[in-house]
């Protein structure tokens, strides 16, 4: 009944209706806020996209609409937007593009993008940073794997790179080639560093190298040259979660002048290229060979300071002691001699009083002189005791210090620290320490630590 007494439409004839209601009323171009949940670039220079709007509190999507970026609008926009912001048009960015509302009768409702402004997606990019670094601070994370102790000599490097990426072939190439012959083992856990696996699989990366964590000394991240817009993983908050916590220092080399990412900021240290990281590896191994020669040097010299202190210290104890015996000999020997001498007198006294008296002084004077010849020799014996006791003493002291040294001198042996892959290079007996003084057909024998080569200099 309702279909005889009202109009009846096709669905094209609706959607054509739609389509003019829309001309009529929704003409003019809006500028439009919205997140990219896909985005795909046609052959034909075509730009195709989803956009959604997502609720604050639940984070569901409560609308969604196609986009379409023609090609000639799009090879203007693209590195417009990509210049400016230093990003790339890529799923989870907010975008605030001017676009008219499109019906078609068969593919329905769309938006056809005629500009777009970078300056939005500036403010809410720096917005969504500042919201990773303050939630890393509240986690109490943020400065974990700054606060890492480094290894004196951290020669075993875990690489997070591409293979085929330039800046990973870069900083191999200089670290191993070193020109002061430095020695460092690397390995390298394949990780994408751009595009949408890249998180995933730098993540992935460091999982591995936590499974082999007591192989190495530190993490380096390496990624060299692209363009700065594929920097955005290193500011996703999963990656500097990651980073921050890990066991291990973590230094990064992404290659980039102008950003400092999130990733950068939690790192036990940032540089700015491969190669910069490569350097600061080598120049760590410097300052370890100098502090080794300097400790090594200081306790030969606080060794040879102590036993000639110990020797002076004996000889001198020698000369008190001799010095004191003799004078205790002298001493009772001159009491001994005034005492004989006086026994003429006191017997010719004794002889007249009482001859008994006289026997009995004889052996008490017998007595006296036996105990005056006894003293001295008893005192320098007791003293030849003591002597004997503390000069063992002395001796097994220095002897524990010694070996002590000894020991200490041995662990900084030049040959142990060769051993580790160290050479030393020298020109008609001296050690060379920098390539300026080597010149051309020069003959340097190279130290290692099992035996010598002798090569010349082209």
């Amino acid at each position: 009944m309702m279909a005889e007494k009202q109009k009846t439409y096709s669905l094209k004839e609706l959607n054509q209706l739609v389509k003019e209601t829309l001309s009529q009323y929704l003409s003019q171009a809006y500028w439009v806020v919205g997140e990219i949940s896909e985005i795909k670039e046609h052959y034909s220079g075509h730009c195709y996209l989803e956009l959604i709007q997502k609720d604050e509190e639940s984070d569901n999507i409560v609308a969604r609409a196609r986009a379409t970026v023609w090609s000639y609008s799009y090879r203007m926009l693209k590195p417009y937007f990509e210049s400016t912001t230093g990003r790339k048009l890529s799923p989870g960015l907010k975008i605030m593009v001017l676009a008219q509302v499109n019906f078609h009768e068969v593919y329905g409702y769309s938006l056809n993008i005629t500009d777009i402004e970078p300056t939005f997606t500036i403010g809410d990019l720096e917005l969504k940073r500042r919201e990773t670094i303050n939630r890393l601070i509240a986690d109490g994370v943020f400065d974990m794997n700054r606060e890492q102790t480094l290894d004196l000599l951290p020669n075993r490097v875990a690489v997070i790179s591409s293979p085929q990426a330039a800046g990973y072939e870069d900083f191999r190439k200089h670290l191993l080639g070193n020109k002061a012959r430095y020695r460092f083992t690397i390995k390298l856990f394949e990780a994408a560093m751009q595009g949408e696996d890249a998180e995933t699989s730098i993540i992935q990366a460091l999982s591995n190298i936590y499974n082999e964590i007591d192989k190495f000394d530190v993490v380096a991240i390496v990624r060299g040259g692209g363009a700065s817009a594929d920097l955005s993983c290193f500011d996703s908050y999963s990656i500097a979660s990651h980073i921050a916590q890990f066991p291990l220092p973590v230094i990064t080399g992404i290659g980039h002048d102008k950003d400092t990412t999130v990733a950068d900021l939690v790192a036990f240290k940032a540089v700015k290229t491969p190669t910069a990281l490569a350097e600061y590896l080598i120049g760590l191994a410097s300052e370890a060979e100098q502090l080794y020669l300097s400790l090594f040097n200081s306790l030969v010299e606080l060794s040879t300071s102590y036993t000639e202190s110990s020797k002076l210290q004996l000889i001198a104890f020698a000369d008190q002691l001799k010095s004191a015996s003799q004078l205790t000999v002298f001493h009772h020997k001159n009491r001994l001699t005034k005492t004989w001498s006086s026994l003429p007198v006191l017997a010719k006294f004794y002889t007249y009083k009482n001859l008994s008296q006289v026997n009995g002084l004889k052996e008490q004077v017998k007595s006296v002189a036996g105990n005056y010849i006894n003293t001295p020799k008893i005192a320098i014996e007791k003293y030849n005791k003591d002597l004997k006791k503390y000069v063992i003493q002395n001796l097994w002291a220095n002897k524990q210090k010694v070996d002590f040294f000894g020991r200490l001198i041995e662990t900084m042996n030049p040959t142990n620290t060769l051993k580790k892959g160290f050479t030393i290079t020298m020109i008609n007996g001296k050690t060379i320490k920098s390539a300026v003084e080597i010149e051309k057909d020069s003959l340097i024998t190279t130290i290692f630590w099992n035996g010598e080569i002798k090569s010349v200099v082209k």
